[in-house]
């Protein structure tokens, strides 16, 4: 949960349900997380993934109606990914990139103040701000061209797209 912007990430990675007693169990779980956060500060946006997630057949309505019921009780938004797209979300939140201020943030990663984020700078930067460890291939890819002022924006976005 991720009190500043009220938002709550839900990761059902290797979740199995197997059964209509596994469904209300973790409806039920669920809402108990969820009860304590939203009577003291109301609905929160929430954020699911859904990737590797498995749901036996013929649960879905049952599994659709229940969680249908949290979400009105707790939900003010939700919004569903799988995969790349979920840790995507995440470090946007992380990084707060909605209010991404690319001047100051290449000042902190252009650590030795020329005007250029060198490769370890960038490595550096990109670790501290959104715990992501690059792979040289990464760097290498993300480095083909100086970075200056006028791309850093443009080249913390690809590495957020593709090295998340």
């Amino acid at each position: 949960w991720h009190p500043d912007g009220h938002r709550i990430f839900i990761d059902l990675f290797g979740i199995s349900l197997a059964t209509e007693a596994e469904v209300d169990w973790f409806v039920r779980s669920l809402d108990d997380i969820l009860q304590p956060i939203t009577k003291e500060r109301g609905a929160v946006a929430c954020v699911v993934n859904y990737d590797g997630f498995d749901l036996r057949t013929g649960l879905e309505e049952k599994y659709g109606e229940a969680l249908e019921k949290v979400e009105q009780k707790h939900y003010r938004s939700v919004k569903r990914y799988s995969g790349k797209a979920f840790r995507l979300a995440k470090l946007r939140e992380k990084a707060n990139v909605q209010r991404w201020d690319a001047d100051a943030s290449f000042s902190e990663f252009d650590q030795n103040g020329d005007g250029i984020v060198t490769p370890e700078e960038l490595r550096r930067g990109i670790r501290k701000t959104f715990g992501i460890k690059l792979k040289q291939a990464e760097l290498d890819s993300l480095c083909r061209t100086d970075i200056t002022r006028q791309n850093f924006n443009d080249i913390i976005l690809e590495c957020l797209r593709t090295c998340g």
